[in-house]
């Protein structure tokens, strides 16, 4: 299996002054340098307007690779698709899978709604429709496929516009186009992911993983791709866990997600005082409340796991036998406060007693090798 840690997790700053910039920056620099030691592969996160290092991920990541061991991967969680020229994305894209070998995972999706989409100039049911996120996908789609000589196109997109006449350079280094992973909340757009031969994330946001993980596979296995592209998707179908706390005992990590918790929705509540509401992922929420409304009041921390060692193992146990060979970590604790020690042990912890459980086993090859009913 592989496995991924998101540096500084949903981070909120506590002080957001510009005289703070350069230390949050250095901070989230050296988690991501610990993460890699570790053995994961550390992921970012893409935002606007609090954080100083998210508003580029991309030139960030590039920074971070020749510090970390040649053989891990940096990803990101994910960039928001909508935010970009569609050019100057795969442009990027390109440039950064070129300079890591292809150890780059990408990620995509709608991103968060409010402020940031608003920033931006994206309409905003445009935006949350999902329909931002596919049509610009759609045409970076034909960007990776366009060649010196074909027939030039134009395209339109949220406040985008193009005239394409020759191909994007540079070319990605991976075959067709840099490793995509991409947000699957709705029906549609998993399986246009197993259309296009991506990997997708799999049960994020209360989406039923058996289920998701079944109708993937079925979609991917009557698409008939190339057998190298199958198993890319097999091996980096995603699992992410938004919240998770290892402590020596269940006891123990029970104690310490509560204390994270209370200081991550501490940090959330003066945030919202003093800058408004706070915004939220494009994703299903409650009937009648916004996603917004539901991140404010920690939905994403309702499922925390929790435990010891052996019960991360045993939770961990479920996604290896639905066949996801990729896990996202989402280790609580604030790194900039003072739980960082719950965020430090929980890392140390999987390290070294739950992920050499799972690392020797392969990722799938044949998408119905497992055959899965809804749990």
């Amino acid at each position: 299996m592989e496995f991924s840690a998101m540096t500084l997790n949903m981070f909120f700053p506590s002080n957001d002054s510009p005289e703070d910039d350069h230390h949050v920056i250095s901070l989230c620099t050296e988690q991501s340098i610990q993460i890699a030691e570790l053995g994961f592969n550390p992921w970012f996160t893409d935002h606007h307007f609090r954080g100083p290092w998210h508003s580029n991920p991309l030139q960030y990541a590039a920074y971070i690779v020749p510090q970390i061991p040649r053989d891990r991967h940096v990803g990101f969680g994910v960039l928001s698709a909508p935010f970009y020229h569609p050019v100057r994305l795969v442009e990027s894209m390109n440039l950064l899978d070129q300079m890591t070998e292809g150890r780059a995972l990408f990620g995509l999706g709608s991103g968060w709604s409010g402020t940031e989409a608003e920033a931006l100039g994206i309409d905003a049911e445009y935006h949350s429709s999902g329909r931002a996120a596919e049509d610009t996908l759609d045409v970076m789609l034909k960007l990776w496929k366009f060649r010196n000589g074909d027939t030039p196109f134009d395209f339109e997109v949220g406040g985008n516009r193009g005239h394409i006449k020759r191909r994007v350079m540079p070319a990605p280094y991976t075959n067709r186009h840099p490793k995509i992973i991409r947000t699957a909340t709705r029906q549609a757009s998993l399986l246009k992911a197993a259309k296009n031969g991506w990997p997708a994330f799999l049960g994020i946001f209360g989406s039923d993983m058996r289920q998701q993980a079944h109708d993937y596979r079925h979609a991917l296995a009557e698409a008939n791709h190339p057998q190298s592209v199958v198993e890319e998707c097999l091996r980096w179908c995603t699992a992410d866990w938004l919240a998770v706390v290892v402590a020596d005992t269940d006891e123990k990590a029970r104690a310490n997600a509560q204390l994270a918790q209370n200081e991550m929705m501490a940090i959330r509540r003066a945030y919202a005082g003093k800058h408004g509401r706070l915004d939220g992922p494009v994703m299903k929420a409650k009937p009648g409340e916004s996603t917004s409304a539901d991140y404010a009041k920690g939905g994403d921390l309702k499922g925390i796991i929790a435990g010891s060692p052996d019960t991360i193992a045993e939770e961990l146990q479920k996604v290896a036998d639905v066949g996801i060979n990729h896990l996202m970590l989402r280790f609580v604790g604030e790194w900039a406060g003072e739980t960082r020690h719950v965020c430090e042990t929980s890392l140390n912890l999987f390290a070294k007693e739950v992920m050499p459980r799972f690392r020797d086993i392969p990722p799938l090859r044949d998408p119905l090798a497992i055959e899965l009913a809804p749990a």
